[in-house]
């Protein structure tokens, strides 16, 4: 490199920028979250908080606003308490979206906008231009040469007007992957770096939106075209590209050597604001551990860049202690500083927070179009890299409880600056409820600020078996752990789930032989068990914790998590009673969104389920504060299910309400009716589902409903005929017309619908009794599982034309009305799923 950039290399010391940035798209942090922030940024010894929340209305959408007298209270009080903690605060604003950089309005409203940061006492500032399109308008074309031009002339103009403050550029190219046609090659890269004022920083995200590795090597080549060492805008604990993953894992991929090539370091984290303790204090660790940030090379005991990046390349799969050599026991370890800081992370758990609520932004403006917004999931993502479909859209995105898996933000601006209020002063209505719609008992707020740990629990820091441990967050981080590695029990699930599934053949079938091989498979099946059973004690266990807005943070993902190993767990014990991904996932090569779900994802695709990925697509329920989780379990039915399962079809035959006074002579009638084929007839594709009071629902299914419907007509029928005797008269009771059908009727399935959906299932759940509004999908995706694993390509049910909510209620699980011509009775309504 050039003298000159030796010379910014070597800048001083306390210069040097180590914090975060609140950069991601979704439900911004709230006034109080920051404030918490802020002390544990000083207690940890880092140094800097960019303010860049992309969905906060006047940061990016209506950038032009000037703050309210409250907003500006709040504003002031945020940056009166950086400075009390020694954080240095970075106002930022991006206002890419719709500027016109000729204009001299926009300048103005732009210098404006910073000098009324100004007067509440900031210091520091950053223009974004991340995640727009690279195209001047008409008017910027008559005055600027090229898109670079336009944009770093406005920021020089903006920077020198405001006396060259402590001041920060994201350009649109702000990483190798978006440099057009490359990063030494990119004109738009070279016109910043040689036209940008040298006292502005530069961010960077690296060689890709989020980078596996960031290595010296690369961060010379960035310097040389920027003309600076970048400051790194680090997106490896990002998650807002994906509603369902969490990342709880140490700051990796970075060499701690890599540290003399850049200007710091501001880590963009995940949304959930409780869940980064862990991301922040690992990078504080990782900045301390080359503290004086001095280029040495091996004479000084040190690796020389090119053998560091090497060692980075080698030393870890994003990280393990044990290949480390003794003589490096100062550089920054993963899995030590994970360790270190989970110990820390802990206490956090005792905190007596609850949840807030941010409220919609309340102004109105004429000069954005909200629906040019590429609002996605995803600090420094532009909306073409990962368009998603509209029916990945699964509620609308009302910026209300944190405690929802919320999918990307779509034309909602929020404002972060107005009053928040804890999640137990919220009042729900439930004028919209439909079926499928559960009512979770929410707590009052008196029981939700009394959840202490038990009495069994001693001043020695003795935890019982109902309390959680270190090791349960050590469990829970593992399995929400970072973009290109997962933990390593997670991945011993998924490696078992695997061996049982390819070795299925061996417990499947009519012949049933007791081997070696056998045996193997049962112990693997079992320990694929306690393995599901681990994450749901653990779950048990966090939910006795005090510190409620940390659990109104983690608790989406881990039900998630929960409900698709539980549905696996059902599905290998199903397969115990009955008949070069990850190369691409762990080399970096590709952005961690092509990846979608996380671990959860993983478990998903062991199951024979990909084309109905609508069962996986839900929306969490309210953590059960101040009570305990109501855990429900998923498996194959047995025959002593059978008279449980007979009392539910009771409980739900009338349109899925209680039909007991409807048949009070005979309860097992309509159950002898509606389910007593399948459990009769073909109970190897039955599933149960049920909680801590015994079986609570069931999908019950036939792989052929024409061969169910010949053996029923043959045996079934017959049976019931002798079981009830055919009523006499003309006046019958329900009770006696239900009779006399098995007397009268044949039935006969349409030609149409068994070509296309030849499978046929019944599912029915408890009436209020179910709190989770996943279980109805869970099970069915056990009963699709197991149809699909016997070649299956459609499912169908039969319902009475008057049944207008179980009508509904199938709707929501995926199925439709199926018009056919053949049918034998026009009381008789067919609803269809494709597999």
């Amino acid at each position: 490199m050039t003298g000159a950039t030796d010379e910014l290399d070597n800048r001083p010391q306390e210069k040097f920028i180590y914090g975060v940035v609140e950069g991601f798209y979704g439900i911004p942090w709230t006034t109080e979250q920051r404030k918490l922030l802020f002390s544990w940024l000083r207690k940890m010894g880092l140094t800097t908080y960019m303010y860049a929340p992309k969905d906060d209305c006047k940061h990016r959408a209506f950038w032009r606003e000037l703050y309210s007298v409250e907003e500006a209270e709040n504003l002031t009080g945020l940056i009166e308490a950086t400075k009390e903690h020694n954080i240095k605060f970075v106002y930022a604003l991006s206002p890419g979206l719709d500027i016109t950089f000729s204009n001299s309005k926009d300048v103005q409203a732009l210098k404006r906008k910073l000098e009324q940061v100004s007067t509440f006492g900031c210091e520091s500032y950053a223009l974004l231009f991340d995640d727009i399109e690279p195209e001047l308008s008409e008017a910027d074309r008559s005055v600027f040469q090229s898109f670079a031009y336009a944009q770093v002339s406005v920021t020089n103009e903006v920077f020198e007007h405001l006396t060259q403050p402590g001041f920060f550029f994201c350009p649109t190219e702000y990483c190798s992957s978006r440099a057009f046609p490359n990063l030494q090659s990119s004109g738009y890269l070279r016109t910043v770096g040689n036209k940008l004022l040298p006292g502005i920083e530069v961010l960077w995200t690296g060689s890709k939106v989020v980078s596996k590795r960031v290595t010296i090597q690369h961060l010379q080549e960035v310097t040389a075209v920027l003309k600076r060492p970048p400051v790194l805008w680090d997106n490896i604990h990002a998650n807002d590209y994906d509603p369902r993953r969490l990342f709880l894992g140490p700051y990796d991929g970075r060499s701690p050597e890599i540290i003399p090539y850049i200007r710091g370091v501001l880590t963009n984290p995940n949304c959930e604001f409780e869940t980064n303790y862990v991301a922040l204090h690992t990078l504080s660790q990782w900045s301390k551990s080359n503290a004086d940030g001095v280029k040495k090379d091996i004479s000084e005991n040190r690796l020389s860049p090119v053998a560091s990046d090497i060692k980075l390349e080698t030393e870890c799969e994003l990280g393990s202690d044990e290949d480390i050599p003794n003589s490096f026991d100062t550089r920054y370890q993963p899995r030590r500083a994970l360790k270190c800081a989970i110990t820390e992370w802990f206490i956090e758990f005792s905190e007596g927070r609850q949840p807030q609520l941010i409220y919609p932004a309340l102004v109105q403006s004429p000069n954005i179009n909200l629906d040019v917004s590429p609002m996605l999931n995803m600090g420094n993502l532009s909306p073409e890299t990962y368009p998603l479909k509209d029916t990945e859209i699964m509620f609308p995105p009302v910026c209300v409880d944190p405690t929802f898996l919320q999918p990307p933000m779509k034309q909602i601006a929020l404002n972060s600056l107005a009053p928040c209020m804890p999640v137990s002063e919220k009042t729900e209505s439930t004028e919209d409820m439909e079926p499928m719609d559960f009512v979770h008992s929410s707590a009052s707020e008196e029981n939700l600020m009394q959840v202490e740990m038990c009495s069994d629990c001693n001043q020695n820091n003795d935890v019982c078996d109902r309390c959680l441990s270190q090791e349960d967050v050590s469990l829970l981080v593992d399995f929400f752990y970072l973009p290109f590695d997962h933990g390593t029990q997670g991945v011993k699930l998924l490696q078992e789930l695997h061996w049982l599934k390819l070795n299925a053949h061996l417990v499947m079938g009519t012949m049933k032989l007791r081997s070696a091989e056998v045996d193997e498979w049962l112990q693997k099946a079992e320990e694929f068990h306690a393995g599901v059973q681990k994450i749901s004690k653990m779950t048990d266990r966090l939910m006795r914790i005090k510190n409620r807005s940390l659990l109104g943070d983690l608790y989406p993902y881990l039900w998630d998590l929960l409900g698709i190993l539980e549905t696996c767990d059902a599905y290998v014990k199903w397969l115990g009673c009955s008949k070069g991904y990850k190369e691409a996932f762990t080399n970096g090569e590709q952005e961690p969104w092509v990846f979608r779900s996380g671990l959860q994802g993983e478990f998903e695709r062991m199951l024979p389920v990909e084309t109905v990925p609508d069962l996986f697509l839900l929306k969490a329920p309210a953590p059960p504060y101040g009570t305990s989780r109501k855990m429900y379990s998923y498996r194959p039915y047995f025959p002593s299910d059978e008279s449980r399962v007979f009392n539910i079809c009771l409980k739900t035959c009338d349109d899925g309400m209680d039909g007991t006074e409807v048949f009070p002579d005979m309860p097992d009638l309509i159950a002898d009716r509606l389910v007593g084929p399948f459990v009769t007839l073909s109970s190897e594709l039955c599933f149960v589902v049920e909680d801590q009071e015994g079986v609570c629902g069931y999908a019950l299914a036939s792989l052929d409903a024409l061969a169910l419907q010949q053996k029923c007509n043959m045996a079934w029928i017959p049976a019931m005929c002798n079981k009830y005797h055919k009523p006499n008269k003309t006046d019958l009771s329900p009770s006696e017309e239900v009779i006399l059908s098995f007397h009268t009727e044949q039935r006969k399935l349409s030609n149409a619908i068994a070509a296309r959906y030849p499978s046929v299932l019944r599912l029915d759940i408890l009436p209020n009794h179910i709190e989770d509004p996943a279980v109805p999908k869970r099970l069915l995706a056990c009963v699709i599982s197991a149809l699909k694993t016997n070649g299956s390509i459609g499912v169908h049910v039969e319902l009475n034309v008057g049944d207008k909510y179980m009508l509904e209620f199938y709707r929501k699980l995926g199925f439709f009305p199926i018009s056919v011509n053949d049918t034998v009775s026009d009381e008789i309504l067919y609803l269809g799923r494709i597999i």
